[in-house]
């Protein structure tokens, strides 16, 4: 006895909905667990003025909310570090 081609039809596409809404599930928990762990690490300790950073006029805050802002040092080897003032 064969099964009528609608109730085969009707049983593969539920098994492809069922597919993707798994997929998107598992997308969805491993985007969240990635932004959680990036949180948690990229927001260990705020800067000081004079730390190194690597982008010039990046912008970041303090441990007070003050603006800091990524220039080159005046003197010695014009390194990168974290200042107050805005972009030099």
């Amino acid at each position: 006895m064969t099964t009528p081609v609608r109730t085969r039809i009707k049983k593969s596409a539920s098994l492809i909905v069922s597919s993707t809404v798994a997929a998107a599930a598992l997308a969805g928990s491993i985007a969240i667990t990635a932004t959680a762990y990036t949180n948690a690490v990229a927001h260990s300790q705020p800067p000081s003025p004079g730390d190194s950073c690597s982008v010039l006029h990046q912008t970041t805050t303090d441990a007070d909310g003050q603006t800091m802002w990524c220039n080159s040092m005046m003197t010695g080897t014009h390194g990168l570090v974290w200042q107050y003032g805005g972009p030099a």
